[in-house]
């Protein structure tokens, strides 16, 4: 599956404008959505191979205790040396996996952000990490993204602690080599100092697919506590009429989120990559658009193509249906997407779209016909990218 185009153009205030003509570059007079670019691992898959077997090559020649950022080794080996802090002693040893997750407290992931917490969890991943106890199944995530990644990131960013660069160099060197490696060119880049963009995250330079997979994990957690903090707060201002729809829309939303991971194709060793970053553009869609009504911005969609929405994906929904029924057994076998996947999903879109309709009856009223015709054009645009 192709990543689904880019977003609705949204107009301001009043139905009316929805009457604007779409622009010539869009045959189908129908705007495509634009997603938000939130950085995910998988987008760095591209040329790793080289940037790995460049980084490797440098050799480390100058002691690394009290080094700027511009001078660090590219050698792993120059930072196995690196002190540990006084309280990596007092971590008992674990003899059972973790049952914490640092990565949740260092970043404020369901609850306050809490460095502390954090720190003494991350040493008992570590711990467990180095004693190769296994993963934690309550918390699958924490197994890669935590222990010495995070100790890596709290300790570059002196997340509660003073910064220490080498140190964090000596974590993250522990969690994946390659990972470490790459972030060097930018770590010089930053001349000693914390970026301003926020914190930085080693696991924006995750080197092998197995990283990659856990990072986006982590990196769809943070973006959906942050979506739902914004839902949660909109609450407020809500009806309980309206709070009550909201909560199936909600409801409805995860559910075919969750049920489109069989619309993406499962094979190759990035299927966690592809499906979480599919996954993550329809939830971006989803808050985009949510912002976008309750400012009273919407799509700009012609009576025409408002009228013929329903029709225009079903003729599409049936070409698809058709061309996967011609999938090979080969093909199914190594995770391509079936015909059966796609009417499954169908039906819980179908959901979706009845709880969208219901809830804007309530918030939007006097939208329901453009909102009920975007959201089944972004169906559309979603099935002409599954092949």
């Amino acid at each position: 599956m192709k990543s689904p185009p880019s977003s609705p153009r949204f107009s301001p205030t009043t139905i009316s404008a929805r009457q604007r003509s779409a622009p010539s570059s869009d045959p189908l007079g129908i705007y495509f959505p634009q997603m938000s670019c939130t950085r995910h691992p998988f987008t760095q898959l591209l040329g790793l191979t080289t940037a790995i077997l460049v980084g490797n090559c440098a050799l480390a020649t100058a002691a690394v205790g009290q080094t700027t950022s511009a001078e660090l080794p590219a050698d792993c080996s120059a930072y196995a040396s690196i002190p540990l802090p006084s309280e990596a002693e007092k971590a008992p040893v674990p003899k059972t996996p973790s049952a914490c997750a640092s990565y949740r407290s260092y970043r404020g992931i369901g609850h306050p952000v809490n460095y502390s917490e954090a720190r003494a969890c991350a040493w008992q991943e570590r711990l467990a990490q180095k004693a190769d106890l296994g993963q934690n199944q309550e918390e699958p995530t924490a197994w890669i993204v935590g222990g010495s990644l995070i100790l890596a990131d709290i300790y570059f960013n002196g997340a509660g602690v003073k910064r220490d660069i080498p140190l964090a160099m000596r974590f993250a060197c522990e969690s994946e080599e390659g990972m470490a490696t790459l972030a060097l060119p930018d770590i010089a880049k930053l001349s000693g100092s914390p970026r301003a963009r926020g914190p930085f995250e080693f696991c924006d330079y995750a080197a092998t697919t197995f990283t990659m997979n856990f990072c986006s994990s982590y990196e769809s957690e943070i973006e959906e506590d942050r979506r739902s903090r914004y839902y949660n707060s909109l609450k407020s201002s809500m009806t309980p009429e309206q709070q009550s729809a909201f909560e199936k829309l909600l409801a409805a939303q995860n559910a075919y989120i969750e049920a489109h991971a069989s619309e993406v194709d499962q094979g190759g060793t990035i299927r966690v990559i592809r499906t979480v970053g599919s996954q993550g553009i329809l939830k971006d869609l989803f808050h985009t658009e949510v912002v976008h009504f309750e400012r009273k911005k919407w799509p700009v969609l012609s009576d025409n193509q408002i009228t013929m929405a329903d029709a225009l994906l079903h003729r599409e929904y049936l070409k698809t249906l058709q061309q996967l029924r011609t999938q090979t057994k080969e093909s199914i076998d190594q995770g391509a997407v079936t015909a059966g996947h796609l009417s499954s999903v169908e039906e819980t879109w179908q959901t979706y779209l009845d709880a969208w309709v219901a809830f804007a009856a309530l918030r939007y009223p006097a939208a329901v016909a453009v909102i009920r015709a975007e959201i089944t054009l972004d169906r559309y645009r979603l099935l002409k990218t599954i092949r």
